[in-house]
């Protein structure tokens, strides 16, 4: 069996001085995620479902424990290496887009393209490859402030797969989109998971946006609590995960 494309073992994340007032956001976690996998993360306000999303993305370090993404253990690195391996490895789809407002479309999705020292001449194909895909080669000569919130998360998805990245990592990326807009992403999202084999790992609050996901993993207390698989139709699976989240006494997953 191949090695999974993200595997965390035994990982805690500690707040606070020893001696002092410490929370353990974090407390021994272990799950792996294969090649092709669209995993959500769901859990209560303050389960520690963000925490996770930051030390998997290197964003924050682990306490103890290890994660490694594409067999490379990413606990040891300093943050120099951290840094190359986000920028190859790893791309981020955010709530708020983080567009850079001064730059073009096709300026901002090939800023991963220029992290990594891509040539330029390369750097427009890349873009036009990646925008096709996600239906906005039209936008690429506009600015973030010329377009709408659903081609700004579009454009945002677009960035964050040029760089043809290990995978991608999504931090409630339907939070700030209508219900159209949220779909047509969430569509996308599992167009690039099904016919490409894109892997995704996303943290949504939403179980509308979650039904869109292979399997999901529930945190509460910083634990996992439980983890569910699309077995049947989304519309089952979102009944599903409703009814795990009853468990959990939370309607704000």
């Amino acid at each position: 069996m191949e090695s999974p494309v993200v595997e965390v073992r035994n990982v805690q994340k500690v707040y606070g001085k020893k001696g002092g007032n410490q929370f353990k956001a974090l407390n021994d976690v272990s799950f792996s995620m294969q090649e092709g996998e669209f995993v959500g993360i769901m859990g209560p306000s303050g389960s520690g479902k963000t925490t996770l999303l930051n030390v998997i993305s290197t964003l924050d370090q682990v306490t103890s424990g290890n994660i490694k993404i594409d067999n490379v253990d990413i606990t040891d690195m300093g943050q120099d290496e951290l840094s190359d391996f986000r920028s190859q490895k790893l791309g981020f789809i955010f709530q708020d887009f983080n567009l850079l407002e001064n730059m073009t479309i096709a300026q901002n999705i090939a800023l991963p393209l220029y992290l990594q020292g891509t040539p330029t001449k390369d750097v427009d194909a890349k873009v036009m490859t990646v925008a096709k895909r996600l239906g906005i080669e039209d936008l690429l000569q506009k600015y973030p402030a010329e377009i709408s919130g659903g081609q700004k998360q579009r454009s945002a998805a677009a960035r964050a797969l040029v760089h043809e990245p290990t995978v991608i990592l999504g931090d409630e990326p339907t939070g700030a989109l209508d219900s159209k807009n949220a779909t047509s992403l969430l569509e996308t999202m599992k167009d690039l998971n099904d016919r490409q084999n894109v892997s995704i790992m996303m943290v949504t609050h939403d179980p509308y946006s979650a039904s869109y996901c292979q399997r999901i993993i529930f945190i509460q207390d910083g634990k996992l609590h439980k983890e569910i698989h699309r077995s049947a139709t989304r519309e089952l699976f979102y009944k599903e995960i409703l009814d795990v989240l009853a468990q959990l006494g939370t309607k704000d997953a």
